[in-house]
C-alpha cells in the first residue's frame, strides 16, 4: 500500500541518503551502547529509529549511550554531507534529537557536555561508517532495515 502523500523513496537522492545515514548512525550507536533496536524506518522525507531496553538496566552507562546516540545522527549526516559536497547538517533538522539529549543529560549525575557527546558520537560512528554507507541506499529503497 502506498500512502497518498508519502515521498517516493529514491536511493540516489542525496537528501534521502542523508536521512538514512542519520537514522542508521542513531541505530548503530544505540545498539552498540546496549539498547535493542526494534525498528529503523525511512519514509522518503523523514525517518525514525525505535528501541527498547530493560528498565532495570537503565543507569549511567545506558544513559550515556543514549545521549551520545542522540548526537550520532547529526554527526553522521554532517560527515556524509561534507564528504559528498552537500554542505553541512542543520541543527534545526536534529532539534528533536538535541532536545532528547538535553532531557536525558539533565537527569544524569555526571552529564556529558554537548561537545563531549558529539566527540564520542563521532568516535562511535567511525567503526560503523562503511556499514552505514552500504546500508543507507538499502534503507531508502526498502523503507526499513534490521541491524
Amino acid at each position: 500500500m502506498v500512502l497518498l502523500f508519502e515521498a517516493k523513496r529514491d536511493p540516489e537522492d542525496p537528501h534521502q541518503l542523508a536521512i538514512a545515514v542519520h537514522e542508521l548512525a542513531h541505530a548503530w550507536v544505540w545498539k552498540d551502547g546496549g539498547l535493542t533496536i526494534t525498528e529503523i524506518r525511512h519514509k522518503g522525507d523523514e525517518g525514525h529509529v525505535k528501541f527498547t531496553y530493560r528498565e532495570k538496566d537503565w543507569g549511567p552507562e545506558l544513559a550515556l549511550a543514549y545521549s551520545v546516540g542522540c548526537w550520532a545522527g547529526f554527526e553522521a549526516e554532517d560527515r556524509w554531507r561534507k564528504a559528498n559536497g552537500h554542505g553541512r547538517a542543520k541543527r534545526g533538522h536534529a532539534s528533536y534529537d538535541i532536545g532528547n539529549f538535553k532531557h536525558v543529560a539533565r537527569g544524569m549525575k555526571k552529564p556529558p557536555s554537548e561537545s563531549t557527546a558529539r566527540s564520542l558520537a563521532c568516535k562511535r560512528i567511525a567503526p560503523r561508517w562503511s556499514q552505514i554507507l552500504r546500508q543507507a541506499p538499502v534503507l531508502v529503497r526498502d523503507g526499513r532495515i534490521s541491524i
